[in-house]
C-alpha cells in the first residue's frame, strides 16, 4: 500500500503512524507469525500437553505403590494402657508412624494396555497438532497469493489509468488543435474515468487482501504491515504425478490420517485393558510400624514405704502385712521405644473378579465400540482425503489449462490492441474500435493474472502436500514460479 494512502487512513481514524515505514513480511515470516498467535495452533498445544502429562501418569503405573502416614492421638479417662495393661485415668498420649508399599505382580496386562493407549493418544494428538499447523500455514500461502494477485492487479489498473491519461492529453491537444472532434475527446475522457473506476476497485481488493492477511497472522491493528513481493521461488518443471500416485503419495504423510491411525492403535489398547480387567490380580504388599506412648514407663527405683494388713491367718488369728513400695519411674525415650515397637509384615493379595454388576463385560463392550467408531474414523478420514487430493489435482489442472488459455488470450488481445492502435494513428481506423480492443486487452490481462496466480497456489499446495516432512515452524513451502 503506497504510503499516502496508508497516512490518510490513520488520519481519517483518528490514529498518527506509529511507523515512518510498513514492516514487510516474506511468506516465511507471515506463516512463523500465524504458527505463534493462532488460537487453534495454541489450543492444540495444550491438548498435546495434556496428552503427555496422561502418558507420563499412565507410564506410572509400572512402579510400585508406596505410602507413609504418622499420627498423633490423645486419650483421656479410664482405660487400659496397652504399655503397662492397667487401668489409668489420665491423658494418654501417643504416636503411629508406618510405611507400606505394593507391587503388582499380575493384572490382566492393564498397566501395559494403558500405557500404550495413552502413547497413541499422545501421538494422535502431536499429529492433530501438524494438521492445524497445516490448515493454518494453507490459509496464509492462499491470503499472501491473494494479496499478490490483488497488488499486480492494482499496478496494472495504474498502468491503464496512466495510460488513458496520456491518450487523454494527447486528444485534448489534437482537439485543441482542430485535428479531433468532440466525440472522440469524450470517449477519451470517458475510457479515463473508467480506468479511475477500475484502480479505485483494484485498490479497494488490495486493502481487502492485506486486512485479511494481517488479521490472519494476528497482528495488532497498529502495527504497519506490507507483504514482500520479491521472487517467491522457481518450479518451471512439468508436475510429474498423476493422480492415483498422488493419493498414494499423500496419504500416509497426512497428519489428520496419521492422527485417525493412531487412534484405532490406542482403541485396541483400550480394548485389550477393558479385558484384563476380567483376568485375577496379583499382587505382593508390606508394611513397616512403631508407635511411642508418653505412658511407657521404665521403674527406675523402689523404697519401701511400710507395711499394711491384708488378712488373718486362720486358726491363729495372726494379722497378715504386705509391704508398700514406692516405684520411681520415668518415660521411656523416644527413639528406644520407637525401636522396641518395631514391627513389619509381608503378604501376597490375590484378587479374582467374580460379580460387579456386569460393569466390567459393560466396559469391554464399550471399548469394543469405541474400537469400531475409531476404524470407522479413520475410513472416513480416508476418503476425505482422497477427494481433497482428486480435488486439488483436478483444481490444478484446470488452473493450468486456464492459465495457458488467459496467457495466448493476452498475448493475441496485446497485439491486437497494438495493430489496431497502428490503424487509428494511420487513420484507417475508429477510435471505437480502438476501445474496442483496448477494453478487451485489458480485460484479458486482468484474466491472465487472476489464472496465473491460481496456478501457482494451486501448485502451491500440491508441492507442499508432497514434501516428505512439511516443516510446521514457520518455514514456508518453496513457491512455484510466477513468471509471465
Amino acid at each position: 500500500m503506497n504510503q499516502w494512502i496508508a497516512a490518510g487512513l490513520l488520519t481519517l481514524s483518528g490514529i498518527a503512524p506509529l511507523q515512518a515505514q510498513s514492516v514487510r513480511y516474506t511468506l516465511e515470516q507471515c506463516i512463523e507469525q500465524a504458527l505463534k498467535q493462532n488460537i487453534d495452533v495454541q489450543l492444540s498445544m495444550l491438548s498435546e500437553t495434556q496428552a503427555a502429562l496422561t502418558m507420563n501418569q499412565a507410564k506410572s503405573g509400572f512402579a510400585p505403590d508406596l505410602s507413609g502416614s504418622a499420627g498423633q492421638f490423645y486419650q483421656s479417662g479410664r482405660s487400659i494402657d496397652r504399655f503397662t495393661n492397667q487401668f489409668v485415668q489420665s491423658t494418654i498420649g501417643s504416636n503411629n508412624f508406618q510405611l507400606q508399599g505394593s507391587v503388582l505382580l499380575y493384572g490382566g496386562a492393564q498397566t501395559q494396555n494403558n500405557f500404550k493407549q495413552a502413547k497413541q493418544n499422545w501421538m494422535a494428538s502431536e499429529a492433530d497438532l501438524a494438521s492445524v499447523k497445516l490448515s493454518v500455514i494453507l490459509q496464509v500461502s492462499g491470503a499472501y497469493v491473494q494479496y499478490l494477485q490483488a497488488n499486480e492487479a492494482e499496478m496494472a489498473a495504474q498502468n491503464s489509468a496512466n495510460a488513458s491519461k496520456a491518450q487523454l492529453d494527447r486528444g485534448q491537444l489534437m482537439y485543441d488543435a482542430g485535428s479531433s472532434n468532440r466525440g472522440v475527446l469524450l470517449g477519451l475522457k470517458a475510457q479515463y474515468a473508467n480506468d479511475l473506476a477500475a484502480l479505485t476497485a483494484a485498490q479497494n481488493n488490495k486493502n481487502v487482501a492485506l486486512q485479511n492477511l494481517k488479521q490472519l497472522i494476528r497482528l495488532p491493528q497498529q502495527q504497519s504491515f506490507e507483504p514482500a513481493t520479491e521472487s517467491l521461488g522457481s518450479i518451471e518443471s512439468p508436475f510429474g504425478f498423476s493422480a492415483q500416485q498422488l493419493v498414494d503419495s499423500i496419504l500416509h504423510r497426512r497428519p489428520d490420517y496419521r492422527a485417525a491411525k493412531y487412534r484405532v492403535m490406542a482403541a485396541e489398547y483400550g480394548y485389550r485393558a477393558a479385558k484384563g480387567a476380567l483376568l485375577p490380580t496379583l499382587s505382593v504388599g508390606g508394611s513397616v510400624s512403631t508407635v511411642y506412648s508418653d505412658n511407657a514407663k521404665n521403674v527406675d527405683g523402689v523404697s519401701l514405704t511400710g507395711f499394711s494388713p491384708i488378712g488373718r491367718v486362720q486358726g491363729s488369728n495372726d494379722i497378715v502385712e504386705a509391704p508398700s513400695f514406692e516405684y520411681q519411674m520415668s518415660t521411656i525415650a523416644f527413639g528406644e521405644q520407637v525401636k522396641n515397637n518395631f514391627g513389619q509384615s509381608l503378604g501376597v493379595n490375590l484378587n479374582v473378579p467374580i460379580y460387579s454388576g456386569m460393569q466390567r463385560q459393560n466396559q469391554v463392550k464399550s471399548a469394543d465400540v469405541a474400537l469400531m467408531r475409531a476404524k470407522l474414523n479413520l475410513d472416513r478420514i480416508e476418503q476425505n482425503v482422497q477427494n481433497e487430493v482428486l480435488s486439488a489435482f483436478n483444481n490444478y489442472q484446470n488452473a493450468e489449462k486456464r492459465y495457458a488459455a488467459n496467457k495466448e488470450s493476452h498475448e493475441l488481445q496485446k497485439q491486437n490492441e497494438q495493430y489496431v492502435k497502428q490503424r487509428l494513428d494511420a487513420g484507417a481506423a475508429s477510435y471505437f474500435e480502438y476501445q474496442v480492443a483496448y477494453a478487451n486487452a485489458q480485460t484479458a490481462y486482468q484474466n491472465f493474472i487472476s489464472s496465473k496466480y491460481e496456478r501457482a497456489f494451486r501448485r502451491l499446495v500440491l508441492e507442499f502436500y508432497l514434501s516428505p516432512n512439511p516443516n510446521m515452524n514457520g518455514v514456508a513451502p518453496e513457491m512455484p514460479s510466477l513468471d509471465k
